[in-house]
């Protein structure tokens, strides 16, 4: 096969990876040097030639000796985690890149060249340490990341949705090994515009074959707890036992079969014994993973202003759609057959070489214009007068989540005191409306602020590309003088005094009349929905409660009634306008 020198697509899942490449037949994957398209997502020591391995080989070694071997770590990206693999300690972003690495080599070994640019997908959901931790594994791998794309994208470019013909709207159901996301896409002119995007990142088919191997081990009379708990070896044989059972279901079959018999566990046992799980056991142990799914489709349906009859089409991707009770829940919601003629393991790999293509300017990729949007919100930490007492600690949004990228947004916002002379702009990540709930991605000082008796303006703008590089501009407006910060968006730890401030400061709180129920469950209904509504309604819960933080603040049990009353019924009436 002559690729060429091209940039090559990477499909970095949960469970399993692949790469894949666009040539004269458009997207075509590439075997491994097993002859397999795809490559477990696992690493492990091998005890025989003291190395660490990647793969099937790796996968094999886990299921034997879990201390041997990791798997599941992209669902750590971005965290300090670390993994057990033999005589070492590995983080996921190594974990990571020992697997980018294989699926390097394999793509070099069946091109006949050396491949050093690859485009990488990643959740949709995925914050900006976890998409910053991809990058950095690709990096350690010896890749030049082109750019770091969502998975729900590259399935749609794998279907072809750009060259459709006419306005359309799609949403893009992808469930694979470890992770979940939801993604409404519409297609105009020529280009493939991201509206909104919802998930879980973990959630995904991993959890089906532990909820087998729970219903198995109750059918049996013991727990999976008390099974890992005994022998964490012997239940990962389980899982794997279980995995087996999975395919088969996926295959059409009406029933789970998975032999118990693993001598550390059969103490937990009355006998020892094969469970057969029917239809409803098996409906009834994916029935809470399946209930999960729920959340992030109203959100993104609710984010793209949608309901489910406008849609055109649903997309089917990811391994753990192969289930044929995934297949009936989505049936069911959405009350139409999904597509899915595409192998879901292979179509967001196969979008991802359309658009590592794009980077080479190859001209058999056609032409094809694909947005994104924020998959959080982007904002500053601000203060807000509650009676006669100020309060810091107000997230106020800058970016709202799913907003199109590219994009730059400004507010102004004000100083507090006469005479301040400089504001410290803490940046956040995240939704809720208290800094404390979201992730604090960097800080801006703004010194130099004319001395006055009154208030002075500052302009903050927000500029953020593709690529999750975040241009953060403060311009005091009298002066015009302008502060610039570049982040990449990595997180960081808090440090002790931060941490310390940030105890005292709650421990400042005094919200005694939050604990009477009403107040309490009005709270969490509105907290819930500013996370979940468009940029306008949030405007609207967020003045209806800082009007009850106010009277909270003021200890008026009269003006305490009346604002959760408003609360409570502007709720109301956002949940009965939902449009999903």
């Amino acid at each position: 096969m002559d690729a060429g020198n091209r940039v090559v697509g990477i499909d970095l899942g949960t469970t399993y990876s692949a790469v894949a490449v666009f040539d004269g037949d458009g997207a075509c994957p590439l075997p491994n040097a097993l002859g397999d398209l795809l490559t477990p997502s696992v690493v492990a020591w091998d005890a025989r030639t003291e190395r660490v391995v990647v793969g099937r080989t790796a996968k094999d070694i886990w299921a034997l000796r879990p201390d041997y071997g990791a798997g599941l770590f992209k669902r750590a990206m971005g965290t300090e985690e670390s993994f057990a693999v033999g005589p070492q300690r590995l983080s996921a972003v190594e974990c990571s890149a020992l697997v980018l690495r294989q699926l390097r080599e394999d793509a070099e070994a069946e091109l006949g060249r050396a491949v050093t640019r690859a485009v990488i997908t990643v959740p949709a959901y995925f914050n900006e340490d976890q998409r910053r931790a991809t990058r950095e594994a690709g990096t350690l791998a010896g890749l030049g990341v082109e750019r770091i794309l969502n998975e729900p994208t590259a399935a749609a470019i794998a279907y072809g949705l750009h060259q459709g013909s006419g306005a359309a709207t799609f949403l893009v159901f992808d469930l694979g090994g470890g992770t979940f996301d939801v993604c409404v896409m519409e297609r105009f002119e020529g280009v493939l515009q991201v509206r909104s995007v919802a998930g879980e990142s973990r959630l995904g088919g991993e959890d089906f074959t532990r909820a087998l191997v729970g219903r198995a081990l109750m059918e049996a009379g013991t727990s999976f707890e008390l099974a890992e708990l005994r022998d964490p070896a012997g239940t990962a044989q389980l899982i794997a036992r279980a995995e087996r059972a999975k395919r088969e279901l996926s295959r059409g079959g009406a029933e789970a079969s998975l032999p118990l018999r693993v001598p550390a566990l059969q103490s937990l046992f009355a006998e020892p014994r094969d469970v057969v799980l029917d239809a409803g056991q098996i409906e009834a142990a994916f029935e809470p993973w399946l209930q999960g799914l729920v959340g992030p489709i109203r959100s993104a349906l609710r984010h793209a202003e949608l309901n489910r009859e406008l849609l055109d089409e649903i997309l089917l991707v990811g391994g753990a759609t192969r289930l044929p009770a995934v297949v009936r829940f989505v049936e069911r919601h959405f009350a139409r057959t999904p597509r899915a003629e595409i192998d879901p393991d292979l179509a967001v790999v196969r979008g991802a070489a359309v658009q590592a293509a794009l980077h080479d300017d190859v001209a058999d990729v056609g032409d094809l214009v694909v947005t994104d949007v924020a998959s959080h919100t982007l904002g500053v930490e601000t203060s807000r007068q509650l009676g006669t007492t100020r309060r810091n600690g107000y997230f106020a949004p800058i970016l709202h989540r799913n907003t199109v990228i590219p994009t730059s947004r400004v507010e102004r916002f004000w100083t507090i005191d006469p005479g301040q002379t400089e504001i410290l702009l803490r940046v956040y990540e995240g939704e809720s409306r208290h800094v404390e709930n979201n992730r604090e991605i960097g800080q801006v000082w703004v010194k130099g602020i004319p001395k006055t008796q009154g208030t002075e303006g500052v302009d903050v703008r927000f500029t953020y590309d593709l690529d999750g590089i975040l241009e953060v501009e403060a311009t005091v407006v009298s002066t015009g003088k302008v502060v610039r910060r570049v982040f990449e968006r990595s997180g960081r730890e808090l440090g002790e005094d931060e941490a310390r401030a940030a105890s005292e400061r709650l421990a400042g709180l005094k919200r005694d009349a939050r604990d009477l129920p009403a107040v309490r469950d009005t709270l969490a209904r509105a907290e819930l929905l500013v996370q979940e509504v468009e940029p306008q309604m949030r405007e609207r819960l967020e003045w209806a409660l800082h009007a009850l933080d106010e009277a909270l603040e003021a200890r008026d049990p009269a003006a305490i009634h009346e604002m959760t009353e408003q609360l409570r019924q502007l709720c109301e009436e956002l949940d009965r306008g939902d449009r999903w």
